[in-house]
């Protein structure tokens, strides 16, 4: 038979059910009320719910089928006006038999072996109501090492330690989650100190200094990013209690009387048509816890690394989410079941600042910010981030097996046995809960401290190159302004050798020089006209040459290489000693 797609609500008077069952006949659909149970067949579809309430079926009870759309309406009445039916949109726990259900003082023993498809029985009810005053600091029972190798021969892991097996080839595949050598046969105190071991080993100093001085970008943007559960708690502080407007009883005053009540949190907290397809879909069981305390300390270490998750990747899972989860989560990577709430926030912490791609201390106690803030909203919330888990791991092709050992027990554990009182409890713990950095054993502060000091000396270094650079600037803009000018007396003084009637070989010989020096690699590069042995014929023309040095810096430079009858190569010898790279760069 086919569990279908289903959701209830209420109202004063009545319980409605919405059924999803297409391509059924209107004539085969059956119904069946009968107190607290509702059920319904249609082949191949049937559906068994079990209420909190009595519900009876009289004549403001009705039935619709849409055949386009395929939902059936079915619109049930309360045997007791205006009670409020509890968990109704906790499928899994509606989907439950009713066998142990009952609401009398019946005595109902407990069952020596757990029952697949079963429900709760009353004195576990009242033991989850009256019996969840948990000492979060402080172990309740270690178990014993070694206990489960003598009842069964092998270690016992997952969740509420139920299962062994599924890890026995657990390396023959491309698992990176899983740090523990050998699954099947080391047990709880073995694998916490190989564990703590591979943390060791994997902390990286330097990343850690490096994120630690760099969070301006990314990490920032994690640190102050805020999940949906923070808006959600928002909507719930303010709609906190509502004004109804009920009738007057009164004959004498006929006015209408405004009375406040609270907001259902189901209201408030919604869940998708997704997420109440993976409820529907989840396994039917009834669990006989062994260790609560360790179940709910397992939560916390299972939604710090939901949490950093979504903070890193601002809300939107990525391929690499399966992995980023599991691999900080103890419970998942090392199978580890917790007995204090010290230990389970130091392995997050320790796994937060030696796994992620950002690892940063203030990012971490934001994580544990942000599970407070789900454990703050109640049991809703907390499935709905263990259902998103759900899905994130059913995706992947190996790591899917988490899901098996642990998230499926625990969806359907927060429904039927999680007690609103011990995560209420949880959640003021951790709201409350300080953690130093010396608990973790790999001495932050000194490698803060160390961080902050390279810093300072990096800055110290690139202060004192910047204005060496700076000095070099100067000295190069300098040169520039010199070899500019230069470069223009030059071009002066070729245009007076033109017009010049130099009449002597000296005077071609210097023009060759000078002409060499500047630019000039041989002699057929010079003006001939330069060299003829023939007099100026204006020598006021000359004079004004003579000037027109001496206006320019280097002037007496050039004037002695006019008048110079040394070597080119020697002359540039000596002028280089006096004007070094002035006269190199030309």
């Amino acid at each position: 038979m086919i569990t279908p797609r289903f959701s209830v609500r209420q109202d004063e008077k009545q319980v409605y059910v919405t059924i999803h069952a297409p391509h059924v006949r209107a004539q085969a659909i059956e119904f069946d009320v009968d107190e607290y149970q509702f059920k319904f067949f249609a082949s191949p579809y049937y559906l068994r719910l079990t209420f909190s309430g009595k519900v009876v079926e009289d004549e403001a009870s009705t039935a619709s089928f849409d055949a386009a759309s395929g939902d059936i309406t079915v619109a049930l009445s309360k045997q007791t006006p205006g009670e409020q039916f509890e968990n109704l949109d906790m499928l899994t726990s509606l989907l439950a038999t009713s066998r142990e259900r009952d609401t009398g003082e019946t005595n109902i023993k407990k069952p020596i072996i757990e029952e697949i498809g079963g429900s709760i029985s009353a004195d576990d009810q009242i033991a989850i109501l009256n019996d969840e005053d948990f000492e979060w600091e402080l172990p309740q029972s270690l178990p014993v090492v070694g206990e489960n190798e003598l009842l069964v021969g092998k270690v016992k892991y997952g969740f509420n330690e139920q299962y062994s097996g599924l890890l026995a080839h657990v390396h023959s595949t491309a698992n990176e989650v899983n740090e523990v050598s050998d699954p099947e046969h080391l047990n709880s105190e073995e694998r916490r100190i190989q564990r703590v071991a591979t943390e060791d080993a994997k902390f990286d100093d330097a990343y850690y200094m490096d994120n630690y001085m760099n969070d301006d970008d990314e990490i920032r943007l994690s640190i102050q990013f805020k999940t949906e559960f923070y808006s959600l708690l928002r909507q719930l502080q303010k709609a906190k209690k509502r004004v109804v407007t009920e009738p007057s009883t009164n004959s004498l005053i006929p006015q209408d009387v405004d009375t406040t009540e609270e907001v259902p949190l189901s209201e408030i907290i919604e869940f998708t048509d997704s997420e109440k397809k993976m409820m529907v879909d989840l396994p039917r069981k009834t669990h006989m816890i062994s260790n609560r305390q360790a179940i709910y300390l397992g939560l916390v270490d299972i939604l710090f690394s939901y949490s950093l998750d979504l903070r890193i990747n601002q809300g939107e899972p990525t391929v690499e989410s399966a992995w980023a989860i599991g691999a900080v989560s103890a419970t998942f990577s090392n199978l580890e079941q917790f007995s204090t709430l010290d230990a389970v926030v130091a392995a997050c912490f320790r796994r937060g600042l030696a796994y992620p791609l950002y690892r940063n201390w203030e990012l971490c106690e934001k994580a544990l910010e942000d599970i407070y803030v789900i454990l703050k909203l109640g049991r809703r919330a907390v499935l709905k981030a263990l259902l998103e888990i759900k899905s994130i791991f059913d995706k992947h092709d190996i790591y899917y097996i988490y899901s098996k050992l642990f998230i499926d027990d625990y969806c359907v554990w927060i429904q039927t046995l999680a007690s609103d009182k011990a995560i209420r409890s949880l959640a003021h713990k951790l709201h409350n809960f300080e953690i130093e950095k010396d608990d973790l054993g790999w001495n932050l502060d000194a490698l803060e401290d160390l961080a902050l000091e390279s810093s300072v000396e990096d800055e110290e270094y690139e202060e004192a190159g910047h204005n060496e650079n700076a000095n070099i600037d100067e000295l190069d803009s300098l040169a520039l302004g010199e070899s500019n000018a230069l470069a223009d007396l030059s071009i002066d003084i070729q245009e007076g050798s033109s017009k010049a009637d130099s009449s002597t070989c000296a005077g071609s010989n210097a023009g060759k020089r000078m002409v060499q020096i500047i630019g000039g690699d041989d002699a057929s590069e010079i003006d001939q006209d330069l060299i003829l042995p023939e007099k100026r014929e204006n020598s006021q023309e000359l004079q004004d040459d003579t000037d027109t040095l001496d206006e320019y810096p280097g002037s007496s430079i050039i004037e002695n290489i006019v008048q110079s009858d040394q070597e080119p190569e020697a002359f540039k010898k000596e002028a280089q000693k006096k004007k070094g790279p002035l006269i190199e760069m030309l």
